[in-house]
């Protein structure tokens, strides 16, 4: 299992890689869990969180206020996919970067 600074290292490279111009606001960093927002734009933003004490990931496209598209481990992974933000579809983990290229799609 991996901790909050690792996952922070690999979320830094991913958003290097998806999202380069776009700013990183940390809402919450502790030695076991971190909350953080990718600035898209003025209406849009990933949040992404992580808890390692419980092994919790969420990754979350917003705008407008809204969730547009997610995935997460809540009950196991699942997918809130585009156009239908509310519903659960059962997936694998998802690699960090399918994750952010998936969000990339819906900017």
């Amino acid at each position: 299992m991996i901790d909050a600074k690792e996952f922070l290292a690999e979320m830094q490279k991913q958003r290097q890689r998806f999202f380069p111009e776009a700013p990183v606001i940390y809402l919450e960093e502790l030695s076991f869990y971190v909350k953080t927002r990718i600035i898209l734009s003025e209406d849009s933003f990933v949040e992404v969180r992580f808890n390692a004490h419980n092994a919790r990931k969420s990754y979350a496209l917003v705008r407008d206020g809204k969730r547009v598209a997610g995935f997460d481990n809540l009950g196991g992974w699942h997918i809130h996919p585009f156009g239908k933000p509310h519903t659960h579809r059962r997936i694998s983990e998802p690699p960090l970067a399918h994750v952010f290229e998936y969000f990339l799609r819906g900017v």
